[in-house]
């Protein structure tokens, strides 16, 4: 594991307006987020990016841990972000995505928004049902990682995909998907019109599903799935920053 794929925190103190606590996906980690992070810290935000259990290594190492692990590790990254001292927002790409939905579920009330891209929450992929058998005959696959629109950039993944990780993966959609009207916070989705990962209708499952009254969505025409690293990831960064000042705004006069 190289330095870069290690978490990382950005704390401004007092003089942060908020704290965004971002998600990396299945099989990569903290390095996705990083260029997202220091735009918003450059943008007088706190950013907190923690490494999801078993990513950041080996294949064989994510293998062995279940969506349970991930959530906890982001799970415990709120109670970090929140002892900063700011509203917390959340943001997460693809899994990460899948993760602060579930957070927002859970823990709804110590989020002051959510920021999603390439959201995942429903798998259509035939013979995907499969993969908890298939884990024992077929340990893993082809690594699903690196897709972007740009030539020159890569993502940081594992070299491959274990069976075993992504059938909990599954697990953990079985789980949010049906919960996710208990999400109401105010939602940002940035959705790529062509992603080779993870299907666009997610977006759309997800705006119909949850309760959040204030639901703004863009769709990305010149990205792929990773498109924090893609593109658009400008747009992604510039507008997750409006959307967290806008939303401050408000708290502000709700409060004032």
């Amino acid at each position: 594991m190289t330095t870069d794929s290690e978490e990382f925190t950005f704390d401004l103190g007092s003089e942060a307006k908020a704290t965004m606590l971002l998600c990396h996906g299945f099989t990569s980690d903290p390095a996705s987020m990083r260029p997202w992070g220091e735009y918003l810290r450059d943008s007088g935000f706190n950013v907190i990016a923690p490494l999801l259990t078993g990513h950041g290594d080996t294949w064989q190492v994510l293998a062995k841990s279940t969506w349970q692990q991930w959530y906890a590790r982001l799970d415990a990254a709120l109670d970090e972000a929140l002892a900063l001292g700011r509203p917390v927002f959340a943001g997460g790409l693809s899994m990460g995505g899948s993760l602060s939905l579930r957070l927002a579920e859970l823990r709804g009330g110590d989020l002051a928004g959510l920021v999603l891209v390439n959201p995942a929450i429903f798998d259509d992929k035939p013979h995907g049902f499969l993969a908890p058998a298939l884990q024992y005959v077929m340990p893993s696959v082809a690594a699903i990682g690196s897709d972007l629109n740009k030539p020159d950039v890569r993502e940081k993944t594992t070299s491959r995909t274990p069976v075993a990780a992504y059938a909990s993966l599954r697990r953990l959609w079985k789980v949010t998907r049906p919960e996710l009207a208990r999400v109401t916070v105010p939602l940002r989705i940035f959705t790529s019109a062509e992603d080779h990962v993870v299907n666009p209708r997610n977006s759309a499952v997800i705006r119909a599903g949850v309760r959040s009254k204030d639901v703004e969505s863009t769709v990305l025409q010149r990205s792929y799935h990773v498109a924090t690293l893609d593109y658009d990831a400008e747009l992604i960064f510039s507008e997750s920053a409006a959307f967290m000042d806008r939303q401050l705004v408000r708290t502000r006069g709700v409060h004032d």
